[in-house]
Parts: structure tokens; C-alpha cells; sequence
């Protein structure tokens, strides 16, 4: 049986947040948090894969609310500061992982407008025959890609679901290994640093549609069930597509803000 992780100490953040309070006028309290937090990673007293104080303790060392916490971790998270592991917690990331996420898509807070970082956790990845999504995936030209499968939600909401395809020359590694190694990977992050490819435009199709036998499965609704079908072509500089995404939301979950285009990444 392996030892329980030992939780970075919280000192630290609060020698960080505490420095920061004269300068700190105008700044959102998740904001100074965020910026507390980075102060800490680049000084080094939050090494690469520390596991961080749980979202309660954080609260009670500081003068802070637990949405204020968590709107601060989810920045970290976009950020690619701090990997979040269902049920294990939220950890410091390794160097490879810390430059910005790349979106496609964003859930926006209808009182204040302010953007909801989401949350995703793996739930399959296999090779599969491009025929069997005809248009969905003619574009790649091959006759197989990699499927990725993911619960996608932010804080306090249910989950939408979402599949991710992969050409194989970038994703044939991914099958076969354990779905907690891939929780949390970023995949534009891998075509960037492992293949040299970015996303340069997106194309979007959205439709109500009757969702997937997967999705029915994953998000615990009573098949049939229409919903809105979302997707979201990627492509690089030249034009050709390196990855598709499919997102299937069922009917009154939170409305979804789509980027028309993301240039240079």
C-alpha cells in the first residue's frame, strides 16, 4: 500500500499573499490568490508535483471564500501552473506544462461575465475506422484515428461530454495506456512539443441533435436524448486538419462560448 502524499505547507501562500497587499488595490481576491500562488512556483518553494492544501484549508489560512478559491485555482489550471486529478487533488505541474492552455470553447458566468475555467477527467481512448463518423472525420484522409473521450464540467455544474480526435501518426501511442496517466494532458500541448503542430483556425457546426450512445452512458440520461451536438475543426497554418473535437451537451446545461479562430497556436 503506498504512503499518503504529503501536502505542500500553506506558509508560503501566505508569506506571498501577504507581501502583495500593498500594491494590491483594484485586483480581484482570486486574482491576488493566482498571482500568490505563481509567486510561489517561481521562487521554488512549490516545487514540480507538490500537492497542494485542499480548497477548505486554503480558505481557512486566508481571509477568503471557497468560490473565491476555487476561481483562482481554475485560473492556475488554464494557466498550466497546477494539474487538477479527480478525487486525488490539485498538484504543482512540471515544467512542460506550464504555458498557456489553448480553448476553443469557454463557459462564461451569466451574473458577472467573468469566464468559468473547465474541468476534464478521461473516460476511454481507442483507435477507431474514420468511416463509421462519415463528414465528422473525412476531412482527416485517413482510415483510422485516435478517439479520446472526456467528461468536461466547471465548478457546481453538471458535465458535458466531449470527444477529441487525433490523427494517429500524433495520438497511436495514447490507447493501451492507463487513463490516469492521461488525465489532465493538454493535446494541443502534445502536437506543439512532440510533432511541431499548431492550431492555427477553427471551423465550428452546431446542431440539435440526438446525442451518443457514449455520451447517454457517461452523463447517466435515458437514451434517446436530444441535445446540442457541437463541433469544432482544427486546423494548422496550411490548412489541413489535425484535430477534431465533438462536444454533446444535454438539453439546459450551461450555454457554451465558442472562439471562431485561434491564430498561432
Amino acid at each position: 500500500m503506498s504512503e499518503p502524499m504529503t501536502k505542500l505547507s500553506l506558509e508560503p501562500l501566505v508569506q506571498a499573499w501577504e507581501a502583495q497587499d500593498s500594491a494590491a488595490q483594484g485586483t480581484t481576491k482570486y486574482a491576488r490568490l493566482a498571482e500568490a500562488f505563481g509567486d510561489c512556483i517561481e521562487s521554488g518553494a512549490y516545487a514540480p508535483g507538490g500537492h497542494l492544501p485542499g480548497e477548505t484549508e486554503i480558505c481557512a489560512a486566508l481571509p477568503l471564500g471557497l468560490s473565491t478559491v476555487q476561481k483562482a485555482l481554475s485560473q492556475l489550471v488554464e494557466q498550466g501552473l497546477i494539474v487538477r486529478r479527480r478525487k486525488a487533488g490539485s498538484f504543482i505541474a512540471d515544467q512542460r506544462h506550464q504555458v498557456p492552455e489553448v480553448h476553443v470553447y469557454r463557459f462564461r458566468d451569466p451574473r458577472t461575465g467573468e469566464m468559468m475555467m473547465p474541468y476534464t477527467r478521461m473516460v476511454g481512448v481507442q483507435r477507431v475506422p474514420t468511416a463509421e463518423f462519415g463528414p465528422l472525420l473525412t476531412g482527416f484522409g485517413c482510415e483510422e484515428a485516435i478517439r479520446i473521450d472526456r467528461l468536461v464540467w466547471v465548478t457546481g455544474e453538471p458535465p458535458a461530454f466531449s470527444s477529441l480526435f487525433l490523427r494517429p501518426e500524433h495520438g497511436g501511442h495514447l490507447p493501451g495506456q492507463s487513463l490516469e496517466a492521461l488525465h489532465g494532458i493538454s493535446y494541443h500541448r502534445l502536437l506543439w512539443e512532440d510533432f511541431r503542430v499548431r492550431t492555427h483556425s477553427v471551423r465550428h457546426s452546431v446542431s440539435a441533435d440526438l446525442l451518443s450512445r457514449q455520451a447517454c452512458a457517461s452523463l447517466d440520461l435515458a437514451a434517446p436524448h436530444v441535445g446540442m451536438v457541437w463541433d469544432a475543426y482544427e486546423e494548422d497554418r496550411e490548412g489541413v486538419l489535425q484535430l477534431v473535437q465533438r462536444f454533446e451537451l444535454p438539453r439546459g446545461h450551461r450555454p457554451m462560448e465558442l472562439i471562431e479562430s485561434k491564430a498561432g497556436f
